[in-house]
Parts: C-alpha cells; sequence; structure tokens
C-alpha cells in the first residue's frame, strides 16, 4: 500500500513540483521543464468541490500533456508489441492511457501535502534522454528517491518514466502486462478488453 501511494502521489508530483530556495533554474533544461509544470495542477485535481468526471478530464489533458504515451505504451508492452496488428497497437495505447487515467483520477483526495524537490540532472548515453533527480519528503518517513527519465521530443521535454528508489513504474508495468498476456496464450487482445473493463 505503501509504494502505492508513493505512486499516486510521484504522479501528482508530475504536475506539482517546488523549488528548493537555493536552486537556480537554468534555461531550457529538463530540470527546468520538470519544475515548471503547472504548479496549480494540485488544487484543481484534489479540490473536492470538483466531482469526479471533471478530475478524470483535467488529468488526462495534463497526462496527455506531460507524458510520452505512445513511447511508454510500447516499451510496456514489452515483446508483444511486434507482434501486434496496427488496429491492436491503436487500441492499446488507447486502452493504456484510459487505464492509467481512470487508475490515478480516482485517488487524488490521498494526496497531503507531500512536497517533491529538485536535486539536479544528468544527460544519458542518448543525448536526448535525461535523468532528473529529486527527493519526495512525507512527514513522519524517509525522505524517497524519485528519479525521472525525460526524453526531447522535437522542441518539448516529455516523461518516459518514474523511478523510485530504484524500481521503474514503466518496467513494472510491463512485467504485468506481458505476465497478463503470457498466461493467455500470447492474446493481446485479451490485455486491452481488460484494460478496457478498467477504466
Amino acid at each position: 500500500m505503501l509504494f502505492k501511494k508513493i505512486v499516486l502521489v510521484v504522479f501528482l508530483m508530475a504536475l506539482f513540483i517546488t523549488t528548493p530556495k537555493n536552486f537556480t533554474i537554468a534555461t531550457n533544461n529538463p530540470g527546468e521543464y520538470v519544475m515548471s509544470i503547472t504548479k496549480d495542477a494540485i488544487s484543481k485535481l484534489t479540490d473536492s468541490a470538483v466531482d469526479q468526471a471533471k478530475k478524470e478530464s483535467q488529468f488526462g489533458e495534463l497526462f496527455d500533456k506531460n507524458f510520452d504515451v505512445p513511447s511508454i505504451s510500447r516499451f510496456v508492452l514489452g515483446k508483444y508489441w511486434k507482434q501486434a496488428t496496427l488496429d491492436q497497437k491503436k487500441n492499446f495505447i488507447k486502452a493504456f492511457r484510459n487505464y492509467v487515467v481512470k487508475t490515478y483520477s480516482s485517488r487524488f483526495n490521498e494526496y497531503a501535502g507531500e512536497q517533491l524537490k529538485l536535486l539536479n540532472f544528468e544527460n544519458q548515453s542518448n543525448p536526448k534522454i535525461f535523468l532528473v533527480h529529486t527527493i519526495l519528503e512525507i512527514k513522519n518517513s524517509p525522505v524517497i528517491k524519485v528519479d525521472w527519465k525525460i526524453g526531447k521530443k522535437k522542441d518539448r521535454y516529455v516523461i518516459l518514466d518514474i523511478i523510485i528508489e530504484g524500481i521503474s513504474l514503466a518496467v513494472t508495468q510491463r512485467s504485468e502486462f506481458v505476465s497478463v498476456i503470457d498466461q493467455n496464450q500470447g492474446d493481446i487482445d485479451k490485455l486491452i478488453s481488460l484494460l478496457k473493463e478498467k477504466s
């Protein structure tokens, strides 16, 4: 449950991040990107006066804007991506996106003011891939290390993965999805149907 709670908080933090007092924002870099994502998102998404349908819509817009959904979808489908037909790929991307939005938009009221602080960022071997290092401060708990895998796509930055204390959310999701398909004799449509049922 704690891990799921942290995942929820991190998703929220992807939309609302605080700047350390001693950190100077550089121009046009992935650290700035992570720091500058909409600061009023939390107040909107945790407002008890806003109904669930509206929260789901707002989160969907923010998720589509800040996460590279097609690239993440391709990664989490793992070995089955190449086997999937064009229609299956399109259906999976849509089903996966809706599943994530439905799952997390229904839990925003669990947010309790946790703070994420930026430490630094580094370039990966691929010049268009960066790792942004942050820590999550939770009351009465040790700080949690959270790394953001950021990609540069044309003229903008996008989130590719979030690594919490060394555990990649994308890798974890891929393991779960591939397992479901394996258990259904390689039937990709079965996974798509399950995602649709949950969203």
